[in-house]
């Protein structure tokens, strides 16, 4: 289908559904793609934007895209910064210095020489090696220093007999060549083996094995003192290795979180007008809205006292994870895409605070 057949087909569907016409949609769409946060014509609806209800026209203006989200995130992010959040070696080196829980990373691949802790350190493709034949204990997981979107990693859970392979978290079969490969990958810079974390029993049963993090989005404000803005689940499947949502491609899940009381609300599959809500893990089948995640308030307040830490990025993407042993702080991100979380929530992300904030950096 073409990029225009899929846009008529999107507003057919909005005005059966709302009653709202055509030409009232081009009109809110021309507004909104023309100001301040440049909302793009897809976005208006794949992000549910068409919708009074959840958007009434003085909500729309405060809805983002992915130019909004990059716009908000170039002004509140300080360019030399971002190694701090964005290099794991960095980011992880600096959380244990101060003793916050971090996954625990067994061996560093780096040619220039970074761990993070006294891991074992590999710098050569010789020693690379060695330590895939004869040192390696699995499970582990293994992910660049730099990367996004679950890109290059892997979760191995056993050796194969021919020696030279893995079998992975999926049952898919990873050759020594191909993990080689990716660990290579100057873009990568480098790669982690830590241990596989085991969740919080309460989280397992419901979700998994799959590591599923809360998204706690915190924000720095001119007094330096930390807020949470919202928090989102990103719920994995049997058949992924990690939990990233990928706008619903990865068949991955995606649930709403009240920051007050830790308490699962609304679970999407995706984004309209495919994305579906359910109530429901679709492999183990336990219901997810309505349950509260465990140690809740000691993971907002790891997230709040960590982002002291880090006060050049105003606008922080914590990513925590629940084991036995308590909340684990799994990643810090920037540039993250804001107009999914607000899809979820059915909430503008430019609030009162978030505006106040962006007001006064475009003073500085």
């Amino acid at each position: 289908m073409s990029k225009l057949g899929k846009l008529n087909g999107y507003a057919s569907l909005v005005k059966m559904q709302t009653g709202k016409s055509k030409l009232r949609q081009f009109l809110e769409i021309v507004r909104l793609s023309c100001g301040k946060l440049r909302l793009g014509i897809d976005e208006y609806y794949e992000l549910g934007v068409f919708d009074d209800t959840s958007f009434p026209y003085q909500e729309k203006v405060r809805c983002v895209g992915w130019r909004g989200s990059a716009l908000i995130d170039r002004l509140l992010n300080a360019d030399h910064w971002r190694a701090s959040a964005n290099d794991k070696v960095l980011n992880y080196a600096i959380l244990a210095h101060y003793g916050f829980p971090i996954p625990e990373t067994i061996a560093s691949f780096s040619p220039s020489g970074r761990t993070i802790a006294g891991e074992r350190l590999l710098r050569t493709k010789e020693e690379l090696f060695s330590y895939l034949c004869s040192a390696l204990t699995l499970p582990v997981f293994v992910k660049p220093i730099h990367g996004t979107y679950g890109r290059g990693t892997f979760c191995l859970q056993s050796p194969l007999n021919d020696g030279e392979s893995y079998l992975d978290a999926r049952g898919h079969v990873v050759s020594r060549d191909e993990l080689l490969s990716v660990c290579f990958n100057e873009k990568f810079g480098g790669m982690l083996f830590q241990e596989r974390l085991v969740q919080h029993p309460d989280v397992a049963v419901i979700v998994g094995s799959t590591v599923s993090c809360v998204r706690v989005i915190v924000a720095v404000g001119d007094d330096r003192l930390p807020e949470v803005i919202l928090a989102f689940w990103k719920i994995g499947r049997e058949k992924n290795i990690t939990d990233n949502f990928c706008m619903g491609e990865s068949g991955n899940l995606l649930a709403w979180v009240d920051v007050g009381t830790g308490v699962v609300g609304r679970v999407i599959t995706g984004l309209w007008p495919t994305g579906k809500e359910c109530r429901n893990h679709p492999d183990t089948h336990a219901q997810l809205s309505g349950v509260r995640l465990p140690d809740w308030p000691s993971a907002l307040s790891l997230c709040l006292h960590a982002a002291e830490l880090f006060p050049g990025l105003r606008l922080q993407h914590w990513d925590i994870a629940f084991s036995n042993d308590g909340p684990v702080l799994m990643e810090l991100n920037t540039e993250a895409d804001l107009g999914v979380p607000q899809y979820l929530g059915g909430k503008a992300f430019v609030m009162e605070g978030i505006e106040a904030l962006m007001k006064s950096r475009s003073r500085d």
